[in-house]
């Protein structure tokens, strides 16, 4: 089943005194298609949309500034040392393209050598969506559908994440594929009663690990 990867690449600043992450979206398979995906038998969705928050890396971290973010969503298990990747919130759009394989950089940050303890993502409405967390444009059969959902889903890996001396990768997957359940147990997105199964299924379908090769998988499972 095809995986969404969202990748956070972590790589040394040449000649700086900050680590360069750049965040990267891509599908695990890539594809020269730019059809919709195809989901639950006659459901294809042809665009997602996704308000990120807020992206952080949490101490301690060898000669990384402390910088809090001081909107503190999660209830503040900030222990004095963490870094936000960048200000927030901003918006992952994804295309049929992208849906299918084509990496897309949404952005560049600088981050403060060191090595950190966890990685944290989280997703909450935003104004970019008029108050929704994540929208998802496609067809039911030859209707259009949109889903619109204000879900709230956080996602975090303890490990030690590197910044400065080799690259690292984090990744962050997706799979819209299983948002609307099977060809034989399918959920209409145009049903109301389908939305708290279908809300539960995206956040279900969140994975953060890290993932040095950029390949999807992580680190130690090398075996797909």
């Amino acid at each position: 089943m095809k995986r969404l990867i969202l990748c956070f690449a972590l790589l040394a600043a040449c000649g700086g005194g900050n680590g360069a992450l750049s965040f990267s979206v891509s599908t695990k398979t890539a594809s020269a298609t730019s059809r919709a995906l195809a989901v639950a038998s006659n459901i294809n969705v042809q665009r997602v949309r996704i308000n990120v928050g807020r992206l952080k890396l949490e101490g301690p971290g060898s000669g990384a500034a402390s910088r809090d973010a001081g909107d503190d969503r999660d209830g503040g298990d900030d222990d004095g040392n963490e870094i936000e990747v960048r200000q927030g919130p901003f918006l992952i759009d994804l295309d049929a393209a992208a849906l299918n394989g084509v990496v897309t950089k949404v952005f560049d940050a600088d981050v403060p050598p060191g090595t950190y303890r966890e990685f944290k993502l989280d997703i909450f409405p935003g104004a970019s969506l008029q108050n929704a967390s994540v929208v998802v444009d496609g067809t039911v059969g030859t209707s259009p559908f949109t889903f619109t959902s204000s879900l709230t889903a956080q996602q975090k890996k303890e490990g030690s994440f590197v910044v400065g001396g080799s690259s690292a990768n984090v990744t962050l997957s997706i799979d819209p594929r299983s948002w609307f359940g099977t060809a034989s147990a399918q959920l209409d997105p145009t049903v109301a009663a389908n939305r708290t199964q279908i809300e539960n299924n995206i956040r279900s379908s969140l994975d953060v690990f890290q993932d040095d090769d950029g390949e999807g998988h992580e680190n130690h499972h090398r075996d797909h």
